[in-house]
């Protein structure tokens, strides 16, 4: 990993969730979520292209991993590229 995606990282895992922070829950320690949108299954994400999601939103039975896609972006009203783009806009 080079020393910019280090540094990008950092910064990104700063803001605490994306998606607390979003919903008005404050700052909640993250753990980073690598967008896949547009890759195939068996590409490397990104280490540009990271979201900072809490345990229970990244994880967790009501998180993108636990809902799946569909679901979270149904039940949350956005998505992951809206995070990214939420996220690329705090830390610009």
């Amino acid at each position: 990993m080079s020393s910019a995606a280090k540094r990008h990282k950092s910064r990104v895992a700063a803001l605490g969730c994306i998606l607390c922070r979003n919903l008005g829950y404050g700052e909640t320690p993250p753990q980073l979520h690598h967008v896949r949108e547009g890759q195939g299954m068996s590409q490397r994400a990104s280490d540009m292209l990271v979201i900072p999601l809490c345990p229970e939103h990244h994880q967790g039975g009501t998180g993108l991993h636990g809902l799946g896609t569909r679901e979270f972006e149904r039940r949350y009203k956005t998505t992951e590229l809206d995070l990214l783009a939420d996220t690329l806009e705090l830390i610009a």
